[in-house]
């Protein structure tokens, strides 16, 4: 069962917690935020049920709560951060808005950043771009945690989901165009959620801990577990060798081979390029605006639904959240009794109807 409660009750609350446990309140605002976002746009896997296992990084000291980013290098058009295993939603928030900066007043930049913890939701930095009309390509490894994702032909994990993501900017009141995806079949989180509600996955997503063709994303939980594919077979798998040495390796970071722990956490490096499109062409807006119209008049397959670009629907999705998010309301026992825990009684209940006020 889910509540719809308050986008605000629902920041100052997990904000709160990770402040209670040891965040400045700046970075708990920055990491509660996009989290919120990621629910807003309907990825609930990056959004605030992560908060207890981030709780629980914190605890093993997996993550450093109060680490902020640090500027190895700021020269021209490039820009170097170490985030000191800090909470990589504030340190390449950080990091992204020095780019954007500094993307302006030269017309692109090269950023990099190391020794993050989980970045989360990797379209969250290319709306950022987007907002400010700049373009922006970025990817970023996985590193810290097991090996997830078998290599093309291969029967074991050896390598992780390694996402990608490409935002374009529009001025004319339509949404950017924001594709953002995992090279590996499927996210590790959207797998888990698949698995907590018993769903099934596509064939050719998963493999069994000895390497048979498998359904049941579960397997990705055992011990020994099993292993998610790359997208789109050999294509995917390219892609992730190429993410994996351009953010592991230009970064100043890790490669999996290098920081792969049984008991680990998830933690990132980031490659990313952002770009002001119009200090390359004085027709980007006008041809930009120009194509996406050609795209959206295909004629759609018999039967089908109009064809529509990556980030139509993830916005319309963010409208339809503008006051209230849904949340398991296990979820939203857990924040009650862990408030409870440093003893602060809430005073709410999953059933109370004022949730959503």
């Amino acid at each position: 069962m889910s509540l719809q409660i308050a986008l605000e009750k629902v920041r100052w609350l997990t904000a709160g917690l990770l402040e209670l446990n040891g965040c400045d309140a700046d970075i708990a605002q920055d990491v509660a935020e996009h989290m919120i976002e990621a629910e807003r746009y309907g990825f609930p896997s990056h959004g605030v049920t992560l908060l207890p296992k981030y709780l629980e990084n914190i605890a093993r000291g997996d993550v450093t709560p109060n680490a902020r980013p640090e500027a190895l290098v700021s020269e021209g058009h490039l820009l170097r951060y170490h985030a000191h295993n800090g909470f990589g939603q504030h340190a390449a928030k950080v990091a992204m808005n020095a780019a954007i900066e500094r993307a302006k007043e030269h017309g692109f930049c090269l950023l990099t950043l190391c020794h993050a913890h989980h970045l989360g939701r990797m379209g969250h930095f290319g709306q950022m771009a987007s907002d400010k009309g700049l373009a922006m390509l970025a990817m970023s490894n996985v590193t810290g945690r097991p090996a997830l994702v078998a290599p093309w032909g291969g029967a074991q994990a050896r390598m992780t989901t390694n996402p990608f993501c490409f935002a374009w900017p529009f001025n004319d009141g339509r949404p950017p165009m924001l594709v953002d995806f995992a090279t590996s079949s499927m996210a590790l989180n959207k797998a888990r959620v698949m698995s907590v509600e018993g769903k099934q996955a596509a064939p050719g997503q998963v493999i069994d801990a000895q390497g048979n063709p498998s359904t049941d994303p579960g397997v990705l939980f055992t011990s020994p577990s099993g292993a998610l594919l790359p997208f789109g077979e050999h294509k995917g798998f390219g892609l992730a060798l190429m993410i994996e040495m351009m953010a592991g390796i230009l970064s100043g970071g890790d490669t999996i081979a290098e920081d792969h722990q049984a008991d680990g956490s998830a933690h990132n490096h980031l490659f990313a390029l952002v770009i002001d499109p119009a200090k390359f062409s004085d027709q980007a807006e006008a041809k930009g605006q120009f194509f996406a119209d050609y795209l959206l008049a295909t004629r759609p397959q018999p039967g089908g639904r109009p064809v529509i670009y990556p980030g139509m629907p993830e916005a319309e999705t963010r409208e339809r959240n503008s006051k209230t998010i849904a949340i398991p309301a296990e979820f939203w026992s857990w924040v009650v009794e862990h408030y409870a825990r440093k003893g602060i009684n809430l005073g709410l209940h999953p059933q109370t109807p004022a949730l959503a006020g």
